[in-house]
């Protein structure tokens, strides 16, 4: 199970934001005011973390908090994303 916690801390070390104002609520880019060169720094942090290998294509699907974690649950348990319907 990956615990918001962990989320938050590796969020912050890519985020000029507070553990606190990290909520699953939150945008990566408009709330959190992630960067580009930020949000690579976090996909690493979460592909070391966890043990996953996050594809560059993945990238749009990790919008909010809630997204990266729902992400990663599900990256951690099956080792792949589903096909999501458009």
């Amino acid at each position: 199970m990956v615990e918001l916690e962990k989320v938050q801390q590796l969020l912050a070390m890519a985020c000029p934001k507070e553990i606190e104002e990290i909520t699953p609520d939150k945008h990566l880019i408009s709330d959190l005011e992630m960067d580009s060169f930020g949000l690579m720094e976090v996909v690493m942090a979460f592909e070391d973390e966890f043990g996953i290998e996050i594809p560059d294509r993945d990238l749009r699907l990790l919008d909010t908090v809630e997204d990266v974690l729902l992400y990663l649950e599900d990256k951690t348990e099956t080792g792949h994303m589903p096909v999501q319907a458009f």
